[in-house]
């Protein structure tokens, strides 16, 4: 056989084993193209996509710390506490099963005021009401824990009373960080 021919069939042969590999992401992945989006536990919001063949799958038992400063349009869901809700909708169905999950999130820096109560966002941010507080009270109905902080809340000219009734007042973002790290939560910055 001439080189030109074996190489032609040896090129041809590698494209047609490749070609499903690369369709599926890889050996051992599974099918990992045109996967729908979902919404395990939070609906319409932090969408993901299951893939119960990939790597890293979510481990039950995590702990996971969410130390959210994001701030933004205060006319506009927080796109950090979005990012939140995906958080819990990888653990709840993104995976090959659902895992169980831990997650505390701490509120401080430019997010802040994205937990006010609808009356004191919309007095301090001249807007009808906290575009915040529907997915923030879903996340906390998942089981999510939400701690502001104190010092931030107070120096921002805000007072504990005028934080939703299911955000908790921290001291301090940094007592409250140290302390969930301290009981093994896994730390995540949100940040700017």
């Amino acid at each position: 056989m001439k080189r030109t021919t074996r190489l032609i069939l040896t090129v041809a042969l590698s494209l047609i084993i490749a070609e499903p590999l690369l369709a599926q992401g890889g050996p051992g992945q599974g099918k990992l193209v045109n996967a729908a989006p979902t919404y395990p536990t939070i609906q319409g919001h932090g969408s993901v996509v299951r893939l119960p063949h990939a790597a890293q799958q979510p481990r039950s038992g995590t702990k996971l710390l969410v130390d959210l400063t994001r701030g933004g349009d205060p006319s506009k869901l927080n796109a950090a506490i979005e990012k939140v809700a995906k958080y819990v909708n990888i653990y709840a169905g993104a995976g090959a099963e659902p895992a169980e999950v831990q997650i505390a999130v701490v509120f401080h820096g430019d997010a802040t005021l994205s937990v006010l109560n609808s009356d004191a966002y919309a007095t301090e941010f001249k807007v009808k009401a906290n575009p915040n507080l529907d997915l923030l009270q879903r996340l906390h109905e998942s089981g999510v824990e939400l701690y502001v902080c104190g010092q931030s809340l107070i120096s921002k000219g805000s007072d504990p009373e005028e934080v939703a009734v299911f955000v908790k007042t921290a001291v301090s973002a940094l007592t409250a960080v140290v302390n969930l790290q301290s009981d093994g939560y896994a730390y995540l910055p949100l940040g700017n």
